[in-house]
């Protein structure tokens, strides 16, 4: 929980018991003003701990934040304890642009964490948001897609290194909604929030969930995940909403294209792929199939370009990651529903733990 006393607001939004407040949290300086996201905070009619919920850290990954709206307006305020603060776009100029990247220095703001003060204007941004929820939260969720350009199944990751925020994480990415769960431990995951947050003490995790199209499963997915981690911190009644069984998996390796042309992917995101099996091609502006994409091991497919996506040589195309397998759970209440947003089949070729856009986390 803050160090300090919690404050009465966040920017221009304030804490008010049994009531859904709006305002703005500026977060930087640019050219002609602030530079703020909007933010909604729901305040129960009981004190209690503070759930910290953000989206579009990646300007185009907008499910998570229709998702925070939604679950926000349909809370019922007279049965929370404590708060749920919605951060909408956790970085307004990739948000305004809907880019990935901020446009004015081309960073992406989740591998810059904690931040600095006299640095580019997306550090800075960093700085102001990690403080601002340090502040402000007993606990963290970032929500993401695959954006524009990829789709991303339903599953929850935490910062796993085996402190007590890292296991408290690990509790409530249990109680998202879904089966499946990433304990992350690869390097190039070091500038993310939730694992910079969660080396400070405060239990971070990420929620991804669809992207290229959304879809209004995908939001209720984002959505229901809210609850889920609300009720396990006892903000929500019910208790954590956890699963009868949980999928684990791990390191990733990043796919990606040797040829240029257009992506046709022969699997679907969530799907079990085995070493030899057919990730998708590559085609050329004529139609001709220029590359066949393999996949070099056995693994969750966490992540595929979508369909007819314009690829360059090198471009990032699917993530791969180590299927660890199932463990045994707590059986769900009746009313939980476990996710349907599952792919079919796919496969890959080239693994390289580098850069691309699947360090859409």
């Amino acid at each position: 929980m803050p160090a300090g006393p919690r404050p009465n607001a966040l920017g221009t939004a304030s804490f008010e018991p049994g009531r859904l407040t709006r305002g703005d949290l500026s977060l930087g300086q640019h050219l002609g003003g602030p530079v703020s996201s909007p933010v909604m905070i729901a305040t129960g009619t009981r004190p209690g701990p503070v759930l910290w919920v953000q989206g579009a850290i990646h300007g185009g990954e907008v499910g998570g934040t229709l998702g925070i709206a939604r679950c926000l307006n349909r809370l019922d305020l007279s049965r929370m304890s404590g708060a749920i603060i919605g951060v909408m776009t956790a970085n307004p100029l990739a948000f305004r642009t809907q880019a990935r990247n901020s446009p004015e220095d081309g960073e992406n703001m989740n591998r810059v964490f904690p931040g600095a003060e006299a640095s580019t204007i997306t550090r800075q941004m960093a700085r102001a948001l990690m403080a601002a929820a340090e502040a402000t939260a007993d606990a963290v969720m970032d929500l993401h897609s695959g954006g524009l350009e990829a789709i991303v199944p339903f599953y929850a990751l935490y910062w796993d290194d085996d402190t007590p925020a890292s296991r408290q994480a690990g509790r409530y990415a249990r109680s998202a909604g879904t089966e499946t769960i990433l304990t992350a431990r690869d390097a190039w995951l070091s500038g993310a929030m939730f694992t910079q947050l969660t080396r400070r003490g405060l239990p971070a995790l990420i929620v991804e969930c669809g992207g290229a199209e959304v879809t209004d499963e995908q939001i209720e997915n984002f959505a229901r995940a809210i609850e889920g981690m609300a009720r396990a911190m006892d903000i929500l009644p019910g208790g954590p909403l956890d699963q009868a069984r949980y999928r684990r998996i791990g390191t990733c390796d990043l796919v990606f294209t040797r040829e240029s042309g257009f992506f046709l992917p022969a699997c679907l995101a969530g799907d079990t792929v085995d070493v030899g099996d057919l990730v998708g091609r590559v085609v050329d502006i004529f139609g001709a199939e220029k590359e066949l994409i393999t996949t070099p091991k056995r693994a969750f497919l966490a992540a595929i370009g979508r369909r007819y996506l314009p690829v360059t040589a090198g471009a990032m195309i699917a993530e791969l990651n180590d299927d660890l397998g199932w463990i045994k759970g707590t059986p769900a209440p009746s009313r939980a529903r476990r996710s349907r947003f599952v792919p079919k089949r796919l496969p890959l070729h080239q693994r390289t733990h580098g850069r691309g856009w699947r360090q859409n986390r």
